[in-house]
């Protein structure tokens, strides 16, 4: 059997995720697509950081939440925090038995292994940790369209998990900021709507409820990569009946 060994961010890079940047427009697909929750439990954030889309859930609408992570620091400024959180990987993800809703904000493309095979393993391994466990699940990600095909997800791919690539490009956003990622040296794997929709389905879950979200602005070097769109969108997956 082939392991998919996950690549995993330094703690600096780790660090530049502590903002809040996105939040709101998460909370406010999340009260569109997943609330009211078909039960009483705990809305859990896997890969929830230090907590900001986990504490504005709870002051919101009062859900009991509680943050996954496998960041040692980002639990630590949870718990400093108030924010219930816990050590855990997304791969393998602790059960409590009271989940009442998972959410994947922004994480599912962080998920990458050595090539494009065992990343998408990955990807669907997070999703299918929870297939049996009928637990809704919210996820936020980003859409990267192309104006050929599928490539611009699969160039950034590229460019960001070799390390000599990587290099280039981190020398050339010193000059053109736009290119600016800290995912250099470790990889990304950003995917277009439809191919995302693809892999719900491989994992066996379908999209229930989908919210488009708006285009993004697209700097000019941007478009070398042939990005044609780029936004967030939010789903509310089940498992396929």
């Amino acid at each position: 059997m082939t392991v998919e060994i996950q690549q995993k961010l330094s703690s600096d890079q780790i660090a530049e995720f502590y903002h809040d940047e996105f939040v709101r427009d998460q909370v406010r697909d999340f009260a569109e697509l997943a609330t009211p929750l078909d039960r009483d439990g705990v809305v859990v954030d896997i890969g929830g950081g230090v907590g900001y889309f986990a504490e504005r859930v709870h002051a919101k609408f009062g859900y009991p939440v509680r943050v996954v992570d496998m960041d040692p620091e980002s639990v630590a400024r949870c718990e400093a925090r108030s924010v219930p959180s816990q050590l855990g990987d997304a791969l393998n993800p602790p059960f409590s038995g009271d989940e009442a809703c998972v959410c994947f904000n922004l994480i599912l493309h962080h998920l990458v292994a050595e090539d494009e095979e065992r990343t998408r393993g990955l990807q669907i391994g997070a999703l299918r940790a929870w297939k049996d466990h009928e637990t809704p699940i919210f996820v936020n990600e980003y859409i990267y369209e192309s104006f050929v095909g599928m490539l611009s997800g699969r160039l950034i791919y590229a460019i960001t998990s070799s390390r000599l690539l990587s290099a280039a490009a981190a020398f050339a956003a010193r000059f053109v900021p736009a290119l600016r990622a800290n995912t250099f040296g470790v990889g990304v794997r950003f995917r277009s709507h439809g191919e995302w929709l693809k892999l719900f389905r491989e994992a066996g879950f379908a999209a229930e409820a989908v919210r488009v979200g708006a285009d993004e602005d697209v700097k000019p070097p941007l478009r070398l990569l042939l990005i044609k769109a780029i936004r967030r969108d939010s789903f509310i997956l089940r498992p396929a009946r």
